[in-house]
């Protein structure tokens, strides 16, 4: 159809969807279908595996695929009993810190950075020790699985808390932050990534955000580039309303109600083809390089199709 990539999603635990299924085995299995297209987890969470573990894992991926992978990944959203299951189920307890998984689930942003710290290096060095907070080991190698090149990864940061709690973001929400969007720690971007990729801006606000991780890089780290991206869900249909009221179904469909109103207005981008593609070329406009599109319908191929055949051909290369 003429996408570039294509993007899974990691949600193990919760999910009666294909969303369920492991993100690096099903992009392993696409790889050996396929010999152009980029494979993608938009997000993979980190923090709820074993970070050498993943590392050889990705590695093997990114080596067998010829360097088509990438790795997006992020803290992960939902309610708050979801996002705390998984600490409870998944979540490899660090030796000799006496932490429990809700220890783990209250510190989640700080195992987030030491298991990109680690991977990195483990692809990036023939063999290390490490003495971290979560993560201690000594002389580890990926031996002939460590990549030829580091992997790009893509952090997500950031996010919009609807002006009533529910939907994706409930376990995140406050009434001080209610009805704003807030960036996370874009220093992460910097640190331990490649690009950046966030959800819910309009290309305004998307170019100032952009123009804020370019200034941190250009400080800390002058000689890198990092690549912008933007998830969207997306419908196509000749009745902007019913485009709309499409992607906020199938919100509902995924996340559980309540989805807000505001939240599908910031992140739907729906109507006939050519009002897609024109919103689209304002994000690239704004610095965007990379979609994420996730189909906001039932009828997945008819959309993609749709978004093929109508969109593709009217967006800025």
């Amino acid at each position: 159809m003429g996408f570039d990539a294509i993007w899974v999603h990691d949600a193990m635990m919760g999910r009666r969807t294909t969303a369920a299924y492991c993100p690096v085995t099903t992009l392993a299995s696409i790889a050996g279908q396929t010999k152009r297209i980029r494979l993608c987890t938009g997000i993979l969470t980190p923090q709820v595996r074993n970070p050498v573990q993943l590392a050889n894992q990705w590695a093997t991926l990114y080596e067998l695929s010829d360097h088509r992978a990438i790795m997006g990944v992020g803290m992960g959203a939902g309610t708050p009993t979801l996002i705390k299951r998984e600490f409870e189920g998944l979540a490899v307890l660090k030796h000799d810190t006496g932490l429990s998984p809700a220890d783990l689930y209250a510190q989640r942003g700080k195992v987030f950075d030491e298991c990109l710290d680690v991977m990195r290096r483990l692809w990036q060095n023939d063999k290390i020790s490490y003495q971290g907070e979560y993560f201690r080991f000594n002389e580890i190698t990926l031996g002939h699985a460590r990549p030829r090149g580091v992997p790009p990864v893509l952090i997500a940061s950031g996010i919009y808390f609807p002006r009533e709690p529910g939907g994706p973001v409930h376990h995140g929400w406050k009434e001080n932050i209610a009805g704003k969007w807030r960036s996370g720690n874009l220093n992460r971007v910097i640190d331990y990534a490649d690009g950046w990729i966030t959800v819910h801006l309009s290309p305004v606000e998307y170019a100032r955000y952009w123009k804020q991780i370019e200034a941190i890089g250009t400080k800390r780290m002058p000689e890198k580039r990092y690549l912008p991206a933007f998830n969207c869900f997306m419908n196509v249909n000749e009745d902007s309303r019913r485009g709309w009221e499409g992607v906020r179904d199938h919100l509902v469909d995924f996340h559980g109600p309540p989805i807000q109103d505001d939240v599908v207005d910031r992140w739907a981008i729906a109507g006939p083809p050519e009002q897609i593609a024109a919103r689209l070329n304002e994000y690239i406009d704004a610095g965007v390089r990379i979609f994420q599109i996730v189909i906001g319908s039932p009828d997945q191929f008819g959309q993609m199709r749709q978004i093929a055949e109508g969109v593709l051909p009217l967006i800025k290369r």
